[in-house]
């Protein structure tokens, strides 16, 4: 068996396994049907394909001032400066512009904003809010609780443990 990687967005994979290509060498992939072997191909291939750039037209933005107005929206301003550990006056603070969280905060606002975004796609608002501030027997702990010590992936692996069946 063979290992595949990826790079430029094409796999990674050894020469025996594509068609044509002699064995025991390593190549880039594939790209429509023929091997690429070099960095140049592997850009000539994607080009071929289309623009590789995207319009992110419509998109919410994701600077610090409109995270936390989402987050602040969501959970209220003190719930958001308890889970982040500051002030209470600063998520609305950043909220407004007035001010720009470290990037310790920075990073912490993204982890809690995308912990809302999971939660809301799997969860009603007052479901989100009665599962994130109850007991949970998978986490052992309250998930809010949980987020504050340990951040936001076992609160994840746990939201999705829940939409998998499993029992808690």
């Amino acid at each position: 068996m063979f290992s595949v990687g990826y790079a430029w967005g094409l796999p990674v994979v050894p020469r025996g396994t594509t068609r044509g290509v002699a064995p025991n060498r390593y190549c880039w992939g594939m790209a429509g049907g023929r091997s690429v072997t070099s960095l140049a191909s592997a850009r000539a291939s994607r080009a071929e394909k289309g623009p590789s750039r995207v319009d992110f037209k419509g998109v919410v933005p994701y600077s610090a001032a409109a995270t936390t107005a989402r987050l602040v929206e969501a959970l209220g301003s003190n719930t958001v400066a308890d889970l982040l550990g500051v002030a209470r006056d600063r998520p609305g603070r950043w909220a407004r512009g007035a001010g720009n969280p470290d990037p310790a905060n920075r990073a912490a606002l993204a982890e809690l904003d995308a912990l809302v975004a999971r939660l809301l796609a799997a969860f009603t608002p007052e479901q989100a809010g009665l599962w994130l501030f109850g007991d949970n027997a998978a986490l052992g702990a309250r998930p809010v609780d949980v987020f504050r010590v340990r951040g936001a992936l076992p609160v994840m692996e746990a939201i999705r443990a829940h939409e998998q069946g499993a029992v808690h």
